[in-house]
């Protein structure tokens, strides 16, 4: 049973999850105003937010917290992340829409951003998959990796927080609060690394 949830079985269940949700937002919401295509915006990035802070910590809380639950989300880091690509796939269609249909005032920094953020996106998605991972190879990969989710977390820390300092929304605030708590999850993996690197006993040839 647990086998059913593993690798590509869980990336589809999570895609129809994201899917049936936007759905059912696109079934109450009002798309022919630009209230309601934001509102799926938000929905959107909402739904994929959850699956990038499960990838960007499995290996985080693996190195932590060792045991069968830990393992299983390190083991299938993968397919969170290409699940939340899936999702920023369907918010970046409402956006898209939103563009096309209104007529939407741009901030020219914002918009830099968001697209470095998408290059970014796309190039972890493509590098998910054996051939182009084998291609860039190893060093190049984890930099790129490594790279790539601190920007699209520093990006959605940023986002979050100009939301939070706005209109002080629960869910934004939230979504800040567990970014950050993300962040430190890391950097608590990472301090332990360090401390078990050093205790270990150093091997000393004499001759």
């Amino acid at each position: 049973m647990r086998r059913a949830v593993d690798t590509w079985p869980l990336f589809l269940a999570l895609a129809l999850l994201i899917s049936a949700i936007n759905c059912i937002g696109l079934a109450v919401v009002n798309l022919r105003t630009e209230s309601g295509a934001v509102a799926l915006i938000l929905l959107a990035v909402r739904c994929a937010l959850p699956l990038f802070l499960v990838a960007f910590t499995a290996s985080s809380v693996a190195r932590l917290y060792w045991g069968r639950g830990p393992r299983w989300l390190l083991a299938n880091r993968r397919y969170f992340g290409l699940a939340f690509a899936f999702g920023m796939a369907w918010h970046l269609s409402f956006v898209g829409y939103s563009f096309a249909r209104f007529d939407v005032h741009l901030n020219i920094r914002v918009l830099i951003l968001d697209l470095i953020g998408l290059g970014f996106l796309v190039a972890l998605t493509l590098t998910s998959f054996r051939g182009p991972a084998r291609w860039i190879g190893p060093a190049n990969w984890r930099r790129l990796h490594k790279t790539g989710v601190y920007f699209i977390w520093l990006l959605a820390t940023f986002i979050y927080f100009e939301f939070a300092r706005g209109d002080r929304d629960f869910f934004d605030c939230a979504a800040l609060g567990l970014l950050l708590a993300a962040w430190l999850l890391r950097v608590a993996a990472w301090l332990k690394s360090k401390l078990a690197h050093r205790g270990r006993p150093q091997s000393v040839i004499t001759g």
